[in-house]
């Protein structure tokens, strides 16, 4: 879990450096993935 949630908060990083439309999916896709796996964690940033 905490993997996924490292991996979130890199993606955020890269989205902020770099804000694009594909950037943004990756960030998306990670929230939705870990709302898949641990649906009771919170990962609003």
């Amino acid at each position: 879990m905490n993997a996924l949630l490292q991996q979130l908060r890199a993606l955020n990083e890269q989205y902020t450096d770099l804000p694009n439309e594909l950037n943004r999916y990756r960030v998306v896709r990670q929230e939705q993935l870990i709302a898949q796996w641990a649906p009771g964690v919170s990962v609003a940033g």
